[in-house]
């Protein structure tokens, strides 16, 4: 990192709007250089103001935290008031309209909620959005509600002094990737659909005086490595870069280029959510993720049961639908060794151990994973079972077991020796001192003891260990997954990748 660039201040980011803002900052935000004050998501303009939250099921069971967050956000029209919450702290506002692209749900007394994939995609949450009638975006309908809300809007960004500090991105959906082929559409809407109804709304918001920021439209390619998967909206690198130059250049920063490393670590994840985000954001361009195999307890290698695996799962993002499938089929292993060659480092996190397996009368086994029991068709598999706590004696023989057999596939597969495990504690509390107990019912302290049995036995057999100790923890509560006691800070995730880099440099 250069003086100048260690000197300056981050560029503070409130973030509007859903994927092509928060990558844009997250991919090429320049690290240190910036950072995202709050993030507002998956929240039509139409939603703003409008506080339908006595409509949200109390009782709802949503996959995420952060999209019961985001829900709750939108159901409460919430969109002025965390603007207002942190005006002061806000040198760009960067909006984008991604979330506009299914419109609303207009309740009878004119309430509104965001039509998004989050709310189709929950259960609960769609029953009660399901009483109103949709209104799609790009009808002349939706058009003549949202250009009246955008001159309302506008009029509180200039009350709020933000308006001169307001980006809006006009990047049209890509029409091709960067294999050649036809991007996927979104929501029942093609690229070349989506970009023609889009273009009354920009035009709109640039008639109000609001500043918009364009890229080369040679760069507009849709990524199918990208970390959220193939979609029209979710770009290649040079694209993000463009736009954060650009989101630099409006507030007479210089985005200082991070020096490209000499090479890229290849990295393959087993595991949860810690090797996962300590890669995406703390790694940055100095390791490249090949595969990441997640949701799947060593206890289910080998047990096949992909013979009873649901045929029709909707609703759910392709990424879960394959780790579910992985799992159900046992098939952990045989990914890994099939990205053997191209690995360099294979990082092991235990986090998906956390809540244990179901063990069907026949023996087949399954992780009992959040996200698998909250889709009705699995978790009715799962119901068919025996509950194998993680931490019994039982879980703990049976899993030294697959720990001594999944050593021998890494050998033979060559990557044993390129392999390290993380020990990262879950911690108690966030680092503003709110206590944080539990994930699922398992609290911190058990959790904790309870991995250490397992951490000491992959030790005796050999596995290099990334440790961090319990006073070096703490939970982020503005987390992109929401506050758990696994899901840190960022200085802890740059923590962990540079306690990565040592082991890696010492072998």
């Amino acid at each position: 990192m250069s003086p100048h660039h260690a000197a300056q201040t981050p560029l503070r980011i409130t973030v509007y709007g859903s994927c092509v803002a928060r990558d844009s900052v997250a991919l090429a935000g320049g690290g240190e250089q910036s950072t995202v004050t709050t993030y507002i998501a998956r929240q039509s303009l139409l939603s703003a103001g409008s506080d339908v939250s006595a409509r949200f099921p109390a009782r709802a069971r949503t996959a995420h935290r952060f999209r019961r967050r985001m829900l709750r956000a939108d159901f409460a029209g919430d969109l002025l008031e965390k603007l207002q919450e942190f005006r002061e702290v806000t040198d760009v506002l960067l909006w984008d309209l991604a979330d506009e692209r299914d419109g609303a749900v207009v309740f009878d007394d004119g309430g509104i909620v965001t039509r998004t994939f989050d709310l189709l995609s929950e259960p609960e949450v769609w029953a009660a959005a399901g009483e109103g009638r949709h209104i799609d975006f790009g009808t002349d309908e939706h058009f003549a509600l949202w250009a009246e809300k955008a001159e309302w809007f506008v009029k509180q960004l200039e009350a709020l002094e933000l308006v001169d500090r307001t980006l809006l991105l006009r990047i049209p959906w890509a029409l091709v990737t960067t294999e050649g082929e036809a991007a996927p559409g979104s929501m029942g809407k093609s690229p070349i659909e989506a970009n023609a109804l889009y273009e009354r709304y920009y035009a709109h918001l640039e008639g109000l005086g609001v500043r918009s920021l364009e890229v080369d439209p040679e760069l507009l390619m849709a990524d199918p490595e990208h970390r959220w998967g193939l979609a029209p909206f979710h770009y290649t690198q040079s694209v993000y870069d463009a736009v954060m130059q650009q989101v630099f250049d409006s507030c007479g920063r210089t985005l200082e280029k991070e020096p490209e490393p000499v090479t890229r670590t290849l990295v393959t994840i087993y595991g949860g959510p810690v090797a996962r985000d300590a890669v995406d954001l703390a790694a940055g361009r100095s390791m490249r993720i090949v595969d990441h195999v997640s949701r799947s307890s060593l206890l289910a290698f080998g047990s096949n049961g992909a013979a009873i695996f649901p045929q029709e799962i909707t609703g759910i993002p392709r990424s879960l639908l394959r780790s579910m499938q992985t799992d159900f089929a046992g098939r952990m292993p045989s990914l890994i060794r099939a990205v053997a060659e191209k690995t360099e480092l294979l990082l092991w996190d235990l986090a998906d151990e956390r809540d244990g397996v179901s063990v069907l009368p026949d023996g087949t086994i399954f992780t009992r994973s959040v996200d698998a029991l909250e889709v009705p068709e699995v978790r009715s598999i799962h119901e068919q079972g025996t509950h194998l706590a993680f931490g019994t004696q039982e879980h703990y023989v049976a899993w030294k077991g697959q720990a001594q057999r999944f050593q021998r596939i890494l050998k033979a597969a060559g990557i044993f020796e390129k392999t390290l495990v993380l020990d990262v504690p879950w911690a108690h509390t966030t680092f503003d001192g709110e206590e944080i107990t539990s994930s699922g019912g398992l609290a911190a302290e058990h959790a904790n003891r309870h991995f250490r049995r397992y951490l000491h036995y992959l030790n005796a057999l050999g596995f290099r260990i990334v440790s961090l100790s319990p006073d070096e923890v703490h939970v982020d509560p503005e987390h992109r997954w929401g506050p758990a006691p696994y899901h840190y800070t960022q200085d802890v995730y740059e923590l962990i990748i540079e306690r990565v880099r040592e082991a890696l440099d010492a072998a």
